[in-house]
């Protein structure tokens, strides 16, 4: 089903928040492969989960 992959690859399963310029973005903007991610915005060179990125699940908020 290419729709579903195209959906995640979009949206991604979480949000990502950038801790070296603060963006907010899907995670299906920060990887291509699902193992390596960096911050997609221009100018910013941050990169790799826990060390420049850090998740936020918007579900898990929202149902609290």
């Amino acid at each position: 089903m290419p729709g579903v992959n195209l959906h995640r690859e979009i949206e991604g399963r979480d949000v990502l928040v950038c801790r070296k310029c603060g963006s907010e973005f899907p995670e299906g903007r920060a990887t291509r492969d699902g193992w390596y991610y960096q911050c997609p915005e221009d100018g910013c060179d941050s990169q790799g989960l826990g060390e420049g990125l850090r998740r936020i699940n918007r579900r898990r908020e929202r149902s609290s």
